[in-house]
């Protein structure tokens, strides 16, 4: 389970006003930091998002929900065709006085219960569009567990008598955190005990409380296992083992340390892995960054779903982290400063003596940055999730609607992932008068089915269900629909991570994309032209490819029609390409490598001009982007000359 936004009004009631302003985030990650001072509210905001999450409807809520707008629409179409035949009787010339007052009579009450169903209807839709904290994914569970370690050094239970061990370990499912270093290895050693004790082949226990004690046991290991990589043992002397040495003599690093009691908090919380959404408040108080740091990497490594929520005045722990994961807090006020990292600096390090100090130990910040980006082109691209507003969804809707001019489309939604584009237009369709769904016949294509289960219930969310709308091979697709059947083909945010080598079999004639885009039919091509993290998407890295650049790819002239770019920013990062099917068939060789040559030479340009620009972060970054442009066009061109 993983927040999405938070949108939480400002509490103007004086009796219990928190001092916390608005609490607005959106495109939450896996990681979400709070960065602030002491005293700046990054506690006070942590307890109301916690405290708001549990009054969120459940997934069954939102279905009872559904069902009971579904009832009173039929109620109120039955009420108003039971009122229309009672007015038809009214004309009668023939009506009696007593039949005139009863069938006026009826008549109210009906209006009544139609004024009730209309309500009853207003309630539902508030309920399931409650929107002060959207997940990703409705759940029946909302579970968020508050972890500080508070000791990294834990009490072994091998000088201690089995009362005692008992004692500690009863101690593990009191609520709060403050018993854990004393007891977790006791917790470990009593259920080892007792799955001892319910497997010995003379136990005379019952069958309910074998199969618990040893349910338990694995429960417990199986978290070990996963954090941890190692399970629990047992010497001949009855001593409970962790990496085959007994847990006293294991020589846990603290970070393991940490790591342990996070399982026995869990395991005594009774938490799913895939519902947890973790809290940390300032752990730096209590340890070394670097322990919380192996913590948290570890936990996001087997947490794939999960988040963590991390309030922090630590520089190290920062550092660790994205920037744009970073959220700054101050006077009760939160906004994202991940692009900004020196508001942050200031708030922690105070006046800028303190900072050029850190600046010069660490090289911060644009040397940090540019380096932080190369690192970075060594993986492959993450999968994006946004929200509803975010601009390129906008861009792509605007777009569909010019398209459609009001009839239906079929939309083919090229490197879908997780569904991020079905998901946040069905979302925009609540808050806009023209509504889209209605008119796309979207179909979701990924090479890739990694995020095929999210992807498949981003389109039920839309459509019902996902059926015939989810390929992951182009001979599936093309079984199921036409050539020349899709009026219009999105790539957002693919472009640049297909292999130059790829572009002519793609798109000229014949290629996957001319095959199914029909002849009056766009390619829909959003970039963002200064991607904020490094990736290396194919061999030769990424290349982002430019109005300039597109039109040399597809040998677009001035008197081409349907060729058109969109920038509502007006910042030329955020565009979007409308390419008609006629331009893409003159895709060629000579194209191809004009198009890398106009890569190559701008990056050259920016390099230089970014160099003689103030060294800040937000430079940094955009140093490290055109270096990785520049070399990645010359290791394409180097390959075709």
């Amino acid at each position: 389970m993983r927040i999405k936004s938070v949108n939480i009004l400002k509490n103007t009631n004086p009796a219990t006003e928190d001092g916390l302003g608005e609490i607005k985030m959106d495109r939450l990650q896996q990681v979400v930091l709070l960065a602030g001072k002491n005293g700046s509210g990054k506690s006070r905001i942590l307890d109301k998002i916690s405290s708001t999450i549990k009054h969120k409807p459940k997934k069954q809520n939102v279905l009872n929900c559904e069902k009971e707008i579904k009832v009173s629409k039929t109620a109120i179409d039955n009420l108003t065709k039971t009122i229309t035949s009672y007015k038809k009787r009214l004309t009668r010339k023939d009506n009696l006085h007593n039949e005139v007052a009863y069938y006026n009579t009826l008549i109210k009450e009906g209006e009544k219960d139609i004024k009730y169903h209309q309500q009853e209807i207003i309630d539902n839709k508030a309920h399931i569009n409650w929107n002060k904290i959207v997940t990703y994914e409705l759940g029946d569970r909302y579970q968020i567990v508050k972890f500080v370690p508070l000791n990294a050094k834990l009490t072994d239970p091998t000088n201690l008598t089995k009362n005692m061990i008992n004692q500690h370990a009863t101690a593990t499912q009191n609520i709060g955190i403050s018993n854990l270093a004393a007891s977790s290895l006791s917790k470990i050693q009593q259920l080892q005990n007792l799955k001892w004790e319910a497997t010995h082949p003379e136990s005379t226990q019952e069958d309910e409380v074998k199969n618990r004690a040893i349910r338990e046991f694995d429960e417990l290991n199986s978290l070990i296992k996963t954090f941890l990589k190692t399970e629990i043992g047992r010497t001949i002397e009855g001593d409970a083992t962790l990496f085959d040495f007994p847990l006293g003599l294991a020589r846990l690093s603290a970070g393991q340390n940490v790591l342990l009691q996070f399982c026995v908090a869990l395991y005594s919380q009774g938490v799913q892995l895939d519902e947890m959404i973790l809290f940390m408040d300032e752990p730096e108080n209590h340890l070394h960054p670097q322990a919380v740091i192996e913590m948290i990497d570890a936990i996001r490594d087997v947490v794939k779903d999960g988040q963590i929520w991390i309030s922090t005045h630590s520089i190290p722990i920062l550092s660790h982290f994205d920037p744009s994961m970073i959220w700054f807090v101050e006077n009760g006020n939160i906004k994202h400063a991940g692009k900004i990292p020196e508001k942050v600096l200031h708030s922690l390090l105070g006046d800028e003596e303190q900072i050029d100090k850190l600046r010069d130990f660490i090289s911060l910040p644009s040397q940090f940055a540019s380096t932080r980006y190369a690192f970075e082109c060594l993986f492959s691209p993450p999968t994006v999730e946004t929200g509803s507003s975010d601009p390129q969804s906008l861009q792509i809707r605007q777009s569909l609607l010019d398209i459609s001019q009001n009839d239906k489309i079929r939309v083919l939604d090229f490197g879908a992932g997780k569904g991020r584009i079905i998901s946040n237009l069905n979302e925009q369709d609540v808050s806009n008068h023209d509504k889209l769904i209605k008119q796309l016949d979207y179909i979701a294509f990924d090479p890739d089915n990694k995020d095929k289960e999210k992807c498949e219930n981003a389109i039920a969310s839309a459509y019902g269900d996902s059926l015939d709308r989810y390929f992951n091979s182009e001979d599936d697709l093309l079984a199921k629909y036409d050539q020349k059947s899709f009026q219009a083909i999105i790539m957002c945010n693919v472009l640049h991570e297909i292999d130059p080598k790829d572009w002519l079999t793609l798109f000229k004639s014949g290629g996957f994309i001319n095959k199914i885009l029909s002849d009056d039919g766009f390619l829909i091509l959003v970039e963002d032209h200064l991607i904020p993290t490094g990736e290396k998407a194919y061999q030769n890295g990424f290349l982002v490819l430019d109005t300039p650049e597109l039109k040399e790819l597809f040998n677009v002239k001035e008197e081409d029609l349907g060729f058109e770019v969109s920038d509502p920013r007006g910042e030329g990062r955020l565009k979007t390409h409308l390419i008609p099917t006629q331009c893409l068939t003159r895709i060629s060789h000579d194209n191809k490598v004009k198009a890398l040559n106009s890569i190559k030479d701008k990056a050259q340009r920016k390099i230089k001009e970014i160099r003689s620009k103030e060294k800040n972060y937000k430079n940094g970054k955009q140093h490290g982007f055109w270096v990785q442009q520049y070399a990645n066009a010359e290791l394409c061109l180097s390959e075709i000359r």
